[in-house]
């Protein structure tokens, strides 16, 4: 498509891919999109390996790396033992009622990491990044430090950022993101309060005439239409992947959000200590319940957490096991491979603007 964003990545359709699947990430981009690679369950090493493995499968496209920088100050990891007692009380009576065995993986690096959202953590990834072929890195939550900014800059990479106001907005400008990108309330993940119907055409009028990504609730060109009419020059796709093949998520987990509907999902601090829409599920719910604790600040609910996340993928307990997804899932009722989403999103695209051409011309 001749649009901006398109140009100036070089690629085929405006439709970006965030997936934590390396096979997501290159697939979606050799069918012309772009694909990016959520790195938080990464460590360096790991992510210098699949970022190369990116660069191969990719045969010559771009692909980009979606990275957090928490935007308010968090506080350091601590000892286990020094967790609030209530809170330790509590994950102990889940574990006990939902028959949580201890997990095999006490590094629990690649199963869960939440326990890892802090800035120094990410300024290491961000290093591996740019030291890799990408064209895009991405900020989830806040702005990048001014040295991974800068660095990124100079060698002609892009810089995005996932903003959930207007206010978000006004700051990445501030700090010369060259992408913004307007998640709404519906999308899975950390989100804030307004939707992406309301959200998009605000972002548009503080970005200054960058390029703005909708992101949330979209699953076909129809919605990807009305972004595009409310000024987004693409969208953002985070949801869509994890039922498609080359998704590494669990089986068990996938037949459930094929079966799920749109009011399956939650937004609970439970997950991280920040809001995440995530699926529901009776682990989440005993978080929201009457009586329950207050969820701890982000990395210590993670860490708090670590291990009974880290057992629930390892045996597949479906009471627990769960994942960020959008409101969307309730439309992900089939499974298909991501080029074919990729191509029906945007064969659907084009079905959607040939009608409202039509009504324009009636």
């Amino acid at each position: 498509m001749n649009i901006d964003v398109c140009n100036d990545l070089g690629i085929e359709y405006p439709l970006f891919a965030f997936s934590h699947c390396r096979d997501v990430v290159a697939a979606v981009s050799r069918a012309g999109g772009m694909g990016v690679l959520g790195v938080s369950r990464h460590s360096a090493a790991e992510l210098a390996v699949d970022l190369a493995w990116i660069k191969t499968e990719c045969r010559g496209r771009p692909f980009g790396v979606d990275l957090i920088f928490p935007s308010t100050a968090v506080p350091p990891a601590v000892d286990d033992t020094a967790l609030p007692a209530e809170q330790v009380r509590f994950v102990r009576e889940l574990v006990g009622r939902f028959e949580v065995p201890p997990p095999a993986d006490t590094d629990s690096a690649r199963l869960y990491s939440a326990h890892k959202l802090t800035t120094d953590n990410f300024v290491e990834l961000a290093e591996v990044s740019l030291a890799a072929d990408i064209s895009l890195l991405v900020s989830a939550l806040g702005s990048p430090p001014a040295s991974v900014a800068q660095a990124a800059r100079s060698q002609g990479v892009r810089l995005g950022a996932l903003v959930g106001s207007p206010r978000h907005a006004e700051k990445q400008v501030e700090a010369g993101m060259d992408i913004l990108i307007a998640q709404g309330h519906e999308a899975g993940g950390h989100v804030g309060k307004i939707s992406s119907m309301v959200l998009v055409p605000q972002v548009v009028d503080v970005a200054g005439g960058r390029p703005v990504l909708a992101a949330g609730g979209i699953a076909d060109g129809r919605q990807m239409a009305a972004a595009m009419a409310l000024g987004a020059q693409g969208v953002w796709l985070g949801s869509v992947w994890l039922t498609t093949p080359e998704s590494d998520l669990q089986p068990g987990l996938v037949r459930r959000l094929l079966a799920a509907t749109s009011a399956d999902t939650v937004v609970s601090r439970s997950y991280s200590g920040k809001p995440a829409r995530l699926l529901r599920t009776p682990w989440v719910d005993a978080w929201e319940g009457r009586g329950a604790p207050a969820a701890l600040p982000t990395p210590l609910q993670g860490q708090l957490v670590r291990d009974a996340m880290t057992s629930a993928v390892e045996h597949g307990i479906d009471d627990v096991l769960g994942t960020p997804v959008g409101q969307v899932v309730g439309m992900m009722n089939r499974q298909e491979t991501c080029a074919g989403i990729v191509n029906r999103i945007m064969a659907e695209f084009v079905d959607a603007g040939e009608r409202v051409a039509g009504l324009l011309s009636a």
